[in-house]
């Protein structure tokens, strides 16, 4: 329960960190791609390693939860490695978007998808740390 704690803290600075202002002459675009896969990481990690603590209890208690979970687990192929975690391979594919937008602005439109995917598993692991670190 410690660490769940120390993960929701580091999650909650990297969030409040998003809230920050942007330094004169850095894209704004790249850097709120920066912190979303900061805190999308963070927030992946700490639902495969809550499930990871006790799936028993989580297939029982919370099927939908570990299937989640199970889906961030799931081997997708990335440019770099054919058998990557979902949750990390969708980050992969958002900053090589990034890195391309970067060399070519043009490239806008496939950064902004990619990190619309992402936002919405991050959003979606946002929710279940709201559920699991809640005291019921």
């Amino acid at each position: 329960m410690k660490n769940l704690t120390i993960l929701t803290v580091a999650i909650t600075a990297a969030i409040l960190a998003g809230c920050a202002s942007i330094q004169p002459g850095a894209d704004p675009l790249v850097v709120r791609t920066e912190q979303l896969e900061t805190t999308a990481n963070a927030s992946f990690q700490l639902i495969v390693s809550v499930d990871n603590a006790d799936r028993g209890f989580w297939i029982t208690n919370a099927p939908a939860f570990h299937n989640f979970a199970e889906w961030l687990r799931t081997s997708v192929p990335t440019p770099t490695n054919p058998n990557e975690p979902r949750g990390l391979g969708l980050i992969l594919l958002v900053d090589a978007d990034k890195e391309a937008y970067i060399a070519n602005k043009a490239l806008s439109n496939n950064l902004l998808s990619a990190i619309s995917d992402l936002q919405f598993a991050a959003n979606q692991a946002t929710a279940w740390q709201t559920i699991i670190s809640t005291n019921n």
